[in-house]
């Protein structure tokens, strides 16, 4: 198997939780299911329809992380907004999209220099 150098500058946290997105915070919301994230982006796997979103678009998200670890009784929930990077087709209905965030979710991070 050819290995790949990691380029990721921090761990991504591993979940199978529902995130809701949409085009806008007053637009109707999809859902699809949170695979991993961290404080610059998460990647969640969602229908291959047309509420499938492309790269370069803008999205709100709703979504909620365990507060601490992995114990799921304490839910901290979140809404944040980020640009689609990349979209990975897994089968023929299902896509993955990756989504960097414009302000990181909870963790304390430097401001992005741009």
């Amino acid at each position: 198997m050819k290995k790949t150098k990691e380029r990721r500058r921090e761990k991504r946290l591993h979940y199978e939780l529902p995130v809701l997105f949409a085009e806008g915070s007053g637009e109707p919301s999809c859902q699809a299911v949170m695979v991993d994230i961290s404080s610059a982006g998460m990647a969640f796997i969602c229908d291959a329809d047309v509420n499938c979103p492309s790269i370069g678009q803008q999205l709100t998200m709703r979504f909620s992380v365990p507060r601490y670890g992995r114990d799921c009784s304490d839910m901290h929930e979140i809404t944040r907004t980020g640009c689609v990077f990349r979209i990975n087709e897994l089968n023929e209905s299902r896509h993955r999209v990756a989504v960097q965030f414009d302000d990181p979710p909870f963790w304390n991070m430097p401001p992005k220099v741009k």
